[in-house]
């Protein structure tokens, strides 16, 4: 991959932090002193489960889009540098929700500012004036235009939302409705995860046995249920005839399209536009509704609550794998990371009605300034020269200069191979250490046409065959492990033909170990595709 290298801060050279939020994954804090941006904390248990390379793309991303990356930025919280501790990779800094996603509610304990999180627009009129909360049809047409257009750009990014729910959107009514994405280390990025793809509850696909995670199809699907949920005022309804009485009818036909069970029957987010356009420009604002007046025998009894937390219990998120290749399920995980406890108060401007934006090319038009990448934190380097890509990872030793090699061409595949392993991962745990040796044993029966697997079933064997048929491979590199439901590792391997870390011509797939004689093999595997290399 060409671009710089990802910038990278010293935990140590953070400063002081305050913590403002703890989800499933990790922990945030605010900067103490550059209060423009937030550090995320992977959970101890989710440090050797990090696919630090990918993360380290996600980072790179914005240094390679050009005239995108201050729109990233500016609908985002986008991870921008990666943070270390002795070494080892423990979390990233991304920017500070902005103010204008912030909103002051009345909730039952009293009024609060809050993250304007998308889930509390799910609900009825009547929660809606409950809660201070003015959002009229022309508002709801306007976010989600605004949504599909964010989607659109991530798309064109190669990145996929995946868990796209109204926990991670957040929404601004100040002017114009906006978009904010949280829980972006969450995404996908060209089909790779940071960590395992997981679902929010009630807002997953179909069937996802049978359907690839994190995919344009899923996100379509995920905006159509937005659109239904939104306009019937319901968080739980997948009918899109629930949205008729107030969404048009070529929108509500769009919806029933995105809720296809086919993957590839989906429309695009980009094909709503000129529908939503449309409907824009037919549909006024209306005023604020009046509170209706207190009834002579007391105040009107407080309505439950409906607007689930932000973060679901462990028990209820629903983890899956990636795709139909990625082996065994892996563990549930909660998806989002809570962003609480920022600057209060939140820009609420009536400017109505809202000017009509053309649909988004390569920038969002009229964005507030947004933060330039971290420069001012003390320890953070950019670095700009060296190797073009991501960073070369050490070897364990094993490759010598043997005459070895002239002696015995047979044997060379097996004995003249490295596996290598990642930065950031523990290579000195129990785990690494077999995973190596699996690892290496699969390598050799690959490279001799003899696949060492236990499962040997037919799509098993091909998968084999595919890597054996554009190998041999001198290197493997395993990027990341992550812990089955049956505790087995499932590891992220990446193949390398040339062995020098070029920038094409590497395969990559996820190996299931299972537990054997001598420690662990190889189960199965996902289905290799091409991939960068280390």
């Amino acid at each position: 991959m060409t671009g710089p290298l990802p910038p990278e801060v010293s935990l140590s050279a953070l400063g002081p932090r305050t913590r403002i939020g703890t989800g499933g994954q990790g922990t945030v804090y605010a900067l103490t002193e550059d209060p423009r941006w937030v550090y995320k904390e992977y959970a101890t248990r989710f440090v050797d489960d990090v696919d630090v390379t990918t993360l380290n793309r996600f980072v790179r991303l914005t240094a390679g889009a050009g005239p995108d990356a201050e729109t990233l930025l500016g609908l985002a919280a986008w991870p921008t540098a990666i943070v270390r501790k002795e070494g080892v990779v423990r979390g990233f800094l991304m920017p500070r929700v902005p103010d204008r996603f912030r909103v002051r509610i009345q909730l039952p304990r009293g009024p609060d500012t809050v993250l304007a999180q998308v889930q509390y627009l799910l609900n009825s009129d009547d929660y809606l004036l409950d809660r201070g909360l003015h959002i009229d049809d022309r508002m709801r047409l306007e976010l989600l235009r605004d949504t599909g257009e964010a989607l659109t750009l991530l798309h064109r990014l190669g990145v996929c939302v995946g868990d796209l729910s109204p926990n991670n959107l957040l929404f601004s009514l100040d002017s114009r409705p906006r978009c904010y994405f949280i829980d972006c280390d969450a995404m996908r990025l060209h089909g790779d995860s940071v960590l395992a793809q997981a679902e929010t509850p009630e807002w997953h696909v179909p069937d996802a046995d049978a359907e690839e995670l994190a995919t344009p199809a899923t996100d379509a699907y995920k905006f159509g249920l937005l659109a239904v949920r939104l306009f019937a005022g319901d968080q739980q309804t997948r009918d899109p005839q629930a949205a008729r009485p107030r969404l048009d009818r070529q929108l509500v036909t769009l919806a029933g399209r995105s809720l296809d069970p086919a993957p590839h029957l989906r429309p695009a987010p980009q094909q709503w536009s000129d529908a939503l356009e449309r409907s824009i420009r037919r549909t006024p604002p209306t005023a604020p509704p009046q509170r209706a007046a207190t009834a002579p025998n007391g105040p009107e009894p407080t309505r439950p609550d409906p607007v689930r937390r932000v973060v679901p219990a462990s028990a209820m998120a629903v983890a899956r794998p990636a795709g139909r290749g990625w082996g065994l399920a892996v563990a549930a995980l909660a998806a989002v990371a809570v962003l609480a406890g920022l600057l209060s108060g939140n820009d609420d401007s009536p400017g109505r009605p809202y000017p009509t934006r053309p649909v988004l090319p390569t920038g969002l038009i009229g964005q507030p300034s947004y933060p330039p990448l971290p420069t001012g934190i003390p320890g953070l380097t950019r670095p700009t020269g060296g190797a073009a890509g991501a960073t070369r990872y050490p070897g364990l030793p094993l490759r010598t200069g043997l005459d070895l090699e002239k002696l015995l061409p047979l044997a060379r595949p097996c004995l003249f191979t490295d596996v290598r392993v990642g930065s950031g991962l523990n290579r000195t745990s129990a785990r690494t250490k077999s995973s190596v040796t699996a690892v290496r044993g699969f390598l050799c029966g690959i490279n001799t046409d003899s696949p060492r697997l236990d499962d040997r079933s037919r799509t098993q064997l091909a998968r084999a065959a595919t890597l054996a048929k554009n190998g041999p491979f001198p290197v493997a590199t395993i990027i990341g492990i992550r812990t089955a439901t049956d505790g087995n590792p499932q590891v992220n391997v990446v193949f390398d033909p040339d062995g020098a870390g070029s920038s094409a011509g590497c395969w990559r797939s996820r190996l299931s170990l299972v537990t054997d004689d001598d420690g662990y093999g190889v189960g199965s595997l996902s289905a290799p595709t091409r991939s960068y290399c280390p």
